[in-house]
């Protein structure tokens, strides 16, 4: 199986912050902070990765590092996907509330005929026909274009923001936490529809969790993170029923698993 995502030895820096503090004591402004330690993995083609750990262990700096978000950083990244694409725990955040659906969803291609510079190729009708079909295979009522993110709920929200992500035609998702907001009944939908659109589109997806228990729903292999390392990785069912870090045993066992 071809490889997605190859991360080597990546180290992720930011910036303390200046205060009267440090410059009384020299301090310079441009001392790092050292976030992600030598964080190396492969991910494959089709492959449904679990990152697993608790607030502040790194999942979301690895995820910007991979997005080219975070530019303080070295070691390697090497993604083979020129466009990936990001869901959000709380999707409102990342819909513009005023603009109704149908707009929101027909920016990327917008933006895709802009770039390609043949708005013929992606007329108005056409791109209507691509967000009714894709609003279709999210689970969601066409009529929605005419409504605003706030006239939904947060699971449909969700889905128009994952049909948001795929309309930019990426092989490769990064869903960072995207159903820890969510009530237990709309989580296990969302999972569901993540799981289909995985099939069905073969996206990789970097599904990351504090949730263990949604994680051995959705992925084929994990990695448990803490502190801004990798303690141990590997597919699902070794981990959980081997772990090999005392770490690991404290979140299966708080997770009663």
């Amino acid at each position: 199986m071809e490889t997605i995502l190859n991360v080597r030895n990546l180290n992720v820096y930011y910036k303390n912050k200046e205060t009267l503090l440090n410059r009384f004591c020299g301090k310079s402004k441009d001392n790092l902070q050292h976030v992600l330690k030598n964080v190396s993995f492969d991910m494959k083609k089709g492959e449904v990765l679990g990152l697993v750990g608790e607030s502040g262990c790194g999942k979301t700096s690895l995820a910007k590092a991979i997005l080219g978000m975070q530019k303080q950083y070295d070691g390697m990244i090497a993604l083979d996907c020129p466009n990936p694409q990001m869901v959000f725990q709380d999707p409102y955040s990342s819909l513009n509330p005023s603009k109704k659906i149908g707009w929101i969803l027909e920016e990327p291609l917008r933006m895709k005929a802009r770039k390609k510079k043949k708005e013929g190729e992606f007329s108005k009708i056409e791109r209507v026909k691509k967000i009714d079909q894709m609003l279709v295979r999210v689970g969601l009522d066409e009529r929605l274009k005419e409504h605003y993110p706030t006239e939904l709920s947060g699971g449909q929200r969700q889905r128009v923001a994952i049909a948001a992500a795929l309309l930019c035609d990426t092989n490769f998702l990064i869903a960072d936490e995207p159903v820890s907001a969510l009530d237990v009944t709309i989580q296990a939908q969302i999972i569901r529809l993540l799981l289909k659109l995985h099939r069905e589109l073969g996206v990789s997806i970097l599904f990351i969790s504090h949730d263990l228990r949604v994680v051995y729903q959705m992925c084929d292999r994990v990695i448990i993170m803490k502190n801004g390392e990798i303690l141990e990785q590997g597919k699902v069912e070794e981990v959980y029923e081997n772990p090999t870090s005392d770490y690991t045993r404290l979140l299966l066992e708080a997770a009663n698993l």
